[in-house]
């Protein structure tokens, strides 16, 4: 299966949960920098990485480096039914994004509304690289929405590889199980990035140099967070990361990235256990991304991310 060129001219929004300028920051640069393919109609942050309030602060600086500034709203602050003290018991994780920092003050939300009205104006592609939270909330309230998503692109999940949070389960997933089950159970026209794609995108040293070696105010916050945090470039040499966010990115810039798509009846486990958040066999179709040219994809990043403002 390919996918059609239909996607390539994308009216699109963007729900992510932004670190400090993290996978989900370079994905959004990615988007912002591509006006002849996509048209960013507005970013709503959701917790996962951090708590949202923290990402709704952070995404801002992103914007700033780029020099553009989209609509940008507040949503789910919490997962429908996870909690950091179910994490807790859940054993040691390789990452507990913001369930391992106190929770701030809950602020005011405004992204399930104008994820709602968008819609209704106009058909979009909706880039959804963070946790579901937000999605799942909005087909809930409106399930007629599903009609006016024309693709849903989903960084998430494990199909048939281990997962990078526990063993079974990938990060956002695993951050609000109920959520996925939710979105994958709605007749929205789905297409799943998961890991199994995205561990085939290895991102080492010598990638990070390509982008440190330019001095723009974008390339100076990838070579600051990549650097100095995770995964640490400039400390530990033989470091490496992948392209996860970026990934879903490049794909809804250029479909045809994608070399290997197959559809798959899929589900998410939400029996709190050890298989907490995985991706199991179900009843909904997913459009599942599992080869692309990660070439392709590092060469798309690398050019939108070193040109100047």
């Amino acid at each position: 299966m390919i996918l059609q060129g239909a996607m390539a001219a994308a009216s699109l929004l963007i729900d992510a949960d932004p670190g400090k300028f993290s996978d989900d920051s370079v994905a959004i640069v990615m988007c912002l920098r591509s006006p002849a393919k996509v048209s960013v109609r507005g970013v709503t942050i959701v917790s996962g990485n951090v708590w949202a309030q923290d990402g709704f602060r952070y995404v801002r600086d992103t914007f700033s480096a780029v020099g553009k500034w989209p609509l940008v709203h507040l949503g789910a602050q919490r997962p429908l039914v996870h909690t950091p003290e179910m994490s807790k018991k859940q054993g040691p994780l390789e990452f507990a994004g913001a369930f391992a920092e106190p929770e701030p003050e809950r602020q005011r939300e405004t992204a399930g509304d104008f994820l709602m009205n968008e819609l209704e104006r106009r058909p979009a592609t909706v880039l959804a690289i963070g946790p579901l939270t937000n999605i799942a909330r909005i087909l809930e309230m409106r399930p007629a929405l599903a009609q006016r998503i024309e693709r849903l692109v989903i960084m998430g999940g494990a199909v048939d590889v281990a997962g990078n949070v526990t063993k079974s389960a990938e990060f956002n997933f695993w951050f609000d199980p109920e959520a996925a089950r939710a979105v994958f159970r709605s007749p929205v026209k789905k297409l799943l990035v998961p890991l199994d794609v995205c561990n085939q995108a290895v991102v080492t040293r010598r990638h990070f140099d390509e982008i440190a070696a330019e001095d723009t105010p974008v390339t100076r916050l990838y070579r600051e967070s990549f650097g100095n945090t995770y995964p640490g470039f400039l400390t530990k040499p033989d470091a490496r990361t992948f392209l996860w966010d970026e990934l879903a990115a490049a794909l809804v810039i250029d479909p045809s990235i994608a070399t290997r798509i197959e559809t798959r009846k899929l589900d998410v486990e939400t029996e709190f256990g050890p298989r907490y958040g995985a991706v199991k066999p179900g009843e909904s179709p997913v459009d599942v991304v599992l080869g692309a040219d990660t070439g392709r994809a590092w060469a798309m990043l690398r050019r939108l991310l070193t040109v100047g403002r």
